[in-house]
């Protein structure tokens, strides 16, 4: 029986090399000038383009945000408060005062008339003077002088001293006509027929004491008249003074609203 002998190593076909050259084949030829870019964990590459879905909460605030930016801003409203008009200053203050204590003087005035008639008219005398300084003969001119000559300081208010002299002749017209009044009062015969009025009306037109009353009241304006005619000259110089600061502040805000306005 023919045995077989082995054969040598170099003559056994090789297992391994059909297999090398298969897997050569199959490998795909590197491209020698590529580079290998080297992958960094959670970067993307500069080269990769990010494709965002337009249906996303997010791809819509930025659409948004280039429209909001791109609209007009709203200007700003800023209200500027004008300056406030002076008010005017008056005398009718130091008028009411002085018209006061013009009634006052009138008073004492009127009481030193009185008794220097006492004096000149025979039966009457300084006893006469005293009684009727208490009767509402004497007090009742005292009281409408104060009411007329306050009415005229308040009419006046600003006006000079030449307003409180020609005035006062209308006050002593009407503290002559309250002093016939009161005679006819006193007589008793108010409400009574027309011939007793007339009789004591015309008696009255002739009384010493109606002139005293009515010179008196003619004559304290003019001595108290300066008072109120110096607060008058304060006041119109101080509301020039305050009336040219108010137009100067006028024309600065008018200048600034312009300013702003342009702007």
């Amino acid at each position: 029986m023919a045995s077989t002998a082995p054969e040598p190593e170099s003559q056994r076909p090789d297992d391994s090399a059909p297999a090398e050259s298969t897997a050569d084949a199959a490998a795909p030829a590197a491209d020698p000038s590529a580079t290998a870019e080297p992958a960094i964990d959670g970067a993307a590459s500069p080269a990769s383009t990010a494709v965002t879905d337009p249906d996303a909460p997010g791809a819509a605030a930025s659409a948004e945000q280039p429209a909001a930016a791109a609209a007009p801003a709203q200007p700003a409203v800023v209200y500027v408060t004008a300056p406030t008009p002076p008010r005017a200053r008056g005398a009718r203050g130091v008028g009411v005062l002085v018209a006061l204590l013009g009634a006052g003087l009138f008073a004492a005035a009127y009481a030193l008339l009185v008794a220097l008639l006492g004096l000149l008219v025979p039966g009457f005398g300084l006893a006469g003077a005293l009684r009727f300084t208490a009767t509402p003969t004497f007090w009742i001119p005292v009281i409408v002088f104060a009411l007329a000559y306050v009415l005229l300081v308040v009419i006046v208010n600003r006006a000079g001293w030449w307003a409180h002299v020609l005035g006062g002749f209308l006050v002593g017209l009407v503290v002559w006509v309250g002093f016939v009044g009161a005679a006819i009062i006193s007589a008793g015969a108010f409400g009574q027929a027309a011939p007793v009025v007339g009789a004591v009306v015309a008696e009255q037109l002739t009384n010493p004491l109606g002139f005293a009353a009515a010179i008196a009241a003619r004559e304290v304006p003019v001595w108290v008249g300066w008072i109120v005619a110096r607060r008058g000259r304060t006041a119109r110089a101080r509301n020039e003074a305050a009336r040219a600061a108010y137009q100067k502040e006028l024309a600065e805000h008018r200048a600034t609203v312009d300013g702003r306005t342009a702007v």
